[in-house]
């Protein structure tokens, strides 16, 4: 199984790496290195790397004149391997961004048992990972990983940024006809928000449709978020949709809440007034169908919960919110609630 990646972590070696470490790259916060894993193992915890040459610098005197003819960017090489991916299996592209306590390893695992998890419907995975290792002291790492992930979200928006250039700079022929998705998990949305903050300072306000579906699970982000212009306020306009799942009895936000000072969390309440936003924006409240034995912490559903799994491959499928029947609509809220299908 082919897992595609884009990471600002720390090469193992800078001219041939083999494996990332938990610290950001040397060269810089943005620094971002693109390759694939070839994954395997019974538990797809075995993988080798296959990481694109990167060579920015082209010497003071041809920068003098604008020749960067001699750049190798690994980026462009990636993304023409996922794009004839894209091509050949006729299939839609999903971009993962992590959350928090997440090793190199455990992340490229991780998204291999989330491409199986939603295998009823193929797709091409593409995994951002940053620095989120954690460590045995979980308050301070938390606050570690925080900056991490804020510090991480300049390179993400590089990243997405590259992406859109690609995309554009593609001859009209050259089109793979298929959609690009993205899901964020727990801090990953985080890193997300500042994403999107470094791609408005660099385009200004005017953000192009890159994505068709944005999917944000248990978010590890304000309850305001999408209020807020500093915040998740545009996010929209980078999507055709984005789909807010949360769950109020997420254990992990709870902690999150109470024991960090945060304010109440997108992931956990839902958004602050889900009556106020856009049309776009769906909000679904997973609990109901949710299991303590499946997942005692609530909040990893994404990758566990056979109800989840059914409305997400809904909403990547391209079926309008209100005719998705895992869900019930909420009048009062304008949001949705999740139920379980009878067999």
């Amino acid at each position: 199984m082919r897992i595609y990646f884009a990471t600002n972590r720390n090469p193992n070696n800078q001219d041939n790496p083999t494996d990332f470490g938990g610290h950001f790259s040397p060269n810089g916060l943005t620094d971002l290195r693109f390759g694939w894993a070839d994954v395997s193992g019974q538990e797809l915890d075995q993988y080798v790397l296959t990481v694109a040459p990167e060579s920015l610098d082209v010497g003071i005197e041809k920068a003098k004149t604008n020749d960067f003819s001699g750049q190798i960017l690994g980026s462009k090489a990636v993304f023409e391997t996922v794009r004839q991916e894209m091509i050949a299996k006729k299939q839609d592209c999903v971009i993962l961004i992590h959350g928090f306590n997440c090793t190199f390893r455990e992340a490229i695992q991780r998204t291999a048992q989330l491409r199986k998890f939603y295998g009823d419907l193929p797709m091409t995975y593409f995994l951002f990972t940053w620095p989120s290792d954690g460590s045995m002291l979980p308050f301070k790492a938390y606050a570690s990983d925080r900056d991490d992930a804020r510090a991480s979200g300049f390179a993400l928006g590089r990243g997405l940024q590259k992406l859109a250039s690609f995309l554009h700079g593609t001859r009209p022929e050259d089109f793979c006809g298929q959609n690009i998705h993205l899901f964020a998990h727990s801090m990953g949305t985080y890193a997300l928000r500042w994403a999107l903050q470094g791609i408005k300072a660099t385009s200004g306000n005017s953000l192009r449709r890159l994505l068709e579906q944005v999917i944000l699970f248990a978010a590890d982000e304000d309850d305001d978020a999408f209020e807020l212009d500093y915040k998740l306020q545009s996010l929209p306009d980078m999507a055709r949709r984005v789909t807010v799942y949360h769950n109020p009895g997420d254990k992990v936000l709870i902690v999150s809440d109470f024991t960090k000072g945060n304010p109440d969390r997108l992931g956990a309440g839902g958004p602050r007034n889900s009556r106020a936003l856009p049309d776009k924006v769906s909000v679904v409240n997973c609990e109901s169908v949710l299991s303590f034995k499946d997942d005692p912490t609530g909040h990893q559903y994404y990758r566990l919960d056979q109800t989840v799994k059914q409305d997400v491959l809904a909403v990547l499928s391209g079926i309008e919110p209100q005719d998705i029947k895992t869900r019930k609509y909420q009048s009062d809220t304008r949001s949705y609630r999740l139920k379980r299908l009878k067999a």
